[in-house]
């Protein structure tokens, strides 16, 4: 074995990750600024602009994610987007900050690819400590702000007393950005020391791309073959933001469909999605949009940086298992993470269908318990999660979601996924796995509304015509969402119908006692691939059915506004 590596191996290591000192842009930073960013840097980049146009001294930005989600680009375009040596596109948004920021007030430290992880994590943090010190003292001017960026936290192989070290890499003008796999590895806001801190950022979840990013990417980045021109992206984007005209008919859905807020209103939601399907889009971009959705399905929301779609489906995999035997396993200490692995295959073939936690346990040979710590453990690392029964009748059973769609296709054991291991298939048809993809999908943006509209979490309700697949709710206020997708679509007016929101329990937070709740659901939603007729020939999406409000969704309306 070597010796430990000293300060100035770190510091040489950290100039050759930061070749904007000598003037000079590397490669990975000019390929950044020809991709076209997702909606979490936008997010990012408006957070920087706005907290130094406010004066803010200092403040920690934490990210988390799987690995190969693009966490290391999207720091690699903010970088570009700072630094005043390059040509980034600001895209139609106007950010003070961008192309404003002087090479030498930028360090980046890919703490997995310079070797940290191979040192004692104190030895490690004194190393980290050095580059800081000597980037503040050699590098950094003496007035302006400073940004320090730090990838993967996790090789530092810090304990959460430990963690709090990072905060003393935080003077009164730097702002440092950290990302890792979990949000507890992130999240130093509970940690000692925070008094300096101006403020804690975050900790945001990098998720696979949702389809309204993916619309927005064309082909040569990984994203939709569906050619639907400049004009018509910009057009989305601008429906999720300023609006054509008038405000933005998306914020204005979610707006209206927000449980917490005692102003919202089901019918200012219904009349904003009848404006934007019947009024904005022409039937011709509707047509794109559903063709959009069905290899959404297909593609997931993966940007791949290949073109050979055998590399692109070995990579995604790679990237995922290591993700669970590696990241996952060692920072929640599992001694078998061949078990995360069996359970995120059981999510792949089961696919939402409702499973009890004893044939869980049977298939792989633990016990309850170490089931439910195994599923904790998937639903912090967003690699999958559970929906849990609305009413609380079948306590001892759940459904498993994987959240990204790709995994559905590279972690079923059998031949019924045949057709979509490729990206341009669209010869081969197979509707029974493209249902199961549809639906977790459908879930998938289903946990991205609740975020929006302040539910609680996603769960579902058994009625005796069928399945409500996604039930949000919060004190109360209730979003029931029911997919009917080919070839599984009867009975869904009459599972509307008979949903009942005043079937749901919910326990209080802090004990096992039921929550006192009156519970209403003032519409229900149908998410389906095909319109009826007579909701064309109306001019609305809303019908009366049995003294009940329904809305039918397109799929790629409701992905849409997710």
């Amino acid at each position: 074995m070597t010796d430990a590596g000293s300060e100035k191996e770190f510091i040489a290591d950290a100039k050759r990750h930061n070749e904007w000192w000598k003037g000079e842009i590397p490669a990975n930073i000019t390929e950044a600024v020809s991709l076209t960013p997702r909606s979490d840097f936008h997010q990012l980049l408006k957070t920087v602009d706005k907290h130094r146009e406010a004066g803010t001294e200092n403040f920690v930005y934490q990210i988390y994610g799987q690995t190969g989600i693009g966490k290391t680009m999207l720091l690699q375009q903010l970088i570009a987007a700072l630094l005043d040596s390059t040509d980034f596109p600001a895209g139609g948004r106007n950010h003070e900050v961008v192309n404003s920021v002087s090479p030498r007030q930028i360090l980046y430290v890919p703490l997995e690819a310079s070797l940290y992880h191979l040192e004692r994590p104190d030895d490690a943090m004194t190393r980290l400590k050095q580059v800081v010190d000597y980037f503040e003292s050699h590098v950094a001017p003496r007035r302006g702000q400073k940004y320090v960026l730090l990838d993967d936290v996790g090789a530092l192989s810090l304990d959460e007393d430990e963690r709090g070290a990072l905060l003393d890499l935080v003077d009164q003008r730097t702002y440092l950005f950290l990302t890792g796999v979990v949000s507890s590895q992130v999240d130093l806001e509970e940690t000692a020391n925070t008094d300096e801190i101006g403020s804690f950022i975050g900790p945001f979840p990098m998720l696979p791309m949702k389809f309204i990013d993916t619309v927005q990417h064309r082909a040569t980045e990984g994203g939709l073959r569906v050619d639907f021109g400049s004009e018509f992206q910009e057009q989305i984007e601008a429906y999720q933001s300023k609006g054509l005209p008038g405000p933005s008919p998306i914020k204005a859905v979610r707006k209206a469909l927000n449980l917490q807020d005692s102003t919202a209103n089901i019918d200012d939601a219904i009349d904003a999605l009848d404006d934007l399907y019947f009024e904005l889009l022409s039937p011709d971009q509707r047509d794109d949009l559903h063709d959009a959705a069905r290899e959404f399905l297909r593609i997931g929301g993966t940007v791949h940086r290949a073109d050979d779609a055998t590399v692109q489906n070995e990579l995604t995999k790679s990237h995922f298992l290591l993700y669970l035997y590696k990241e996952l396993a060692k920072y929640e200490s599992i001694q078998k993470p061949e078990n995360l692995h069996k359970l995120s295959s059981i999510a792949a073939s089961q696919a939402g269908e409702e499973l009890r936690y004893t044939d869980i346990s049977d298939r792989i040979g633990v016990d309850r318990r170490t089931v439910d710590s195994y599923l904790d453990t998937l639903e912090e690392g967003i690699a999958v999660s559970e929906s849990h029964d609305y009413s609380l009748r079948r306590y001892r059973r759940t459904r498993l979601y994987l959240r990204n769609p790709r995994h559905v296709v590279l972690l079923s054991q059998r031949q019924e996924h045949y057709g979509f291991e490729e990206y341009d298939r669209e010869d081969m048809l197979n509707y029974e796995f493209e249902y199961k993809l549809a639906r977790t999908v459908g879930f998938d943006h289903a946990n991205r509304l609740a975020f929006n509209v302040g539910a609680d979490n996603v769960e579902y309700c058994e009625t005796d015509s069928g399945l409500v697949d996604y039930v949000l709710h919060h004190d109360g206020h209730v979003l029931p969402f029911i997919l009917s997708y080919h070839p599984y679509t009867d009975n869904a007016e009459q599972i509307a119908v008979e949903f009942d929101p005043e079937v749901g329990q919910h326990t209080k937070s802090d004990s096992e006692g039921l929550q006192d709740l009156e519970y209403e659901a003032p519409c229900r939603f149908i998410v389906t691939d095909s319109l009826p007729k007579d909701i064309l020939e109306n001019g609305t999406l809303r019908i009366h059915r049995d003294g009940t409000d329904i809305c039918y969704l397109p799929y790629w309306l409701f992905l849409l506004i997710c």
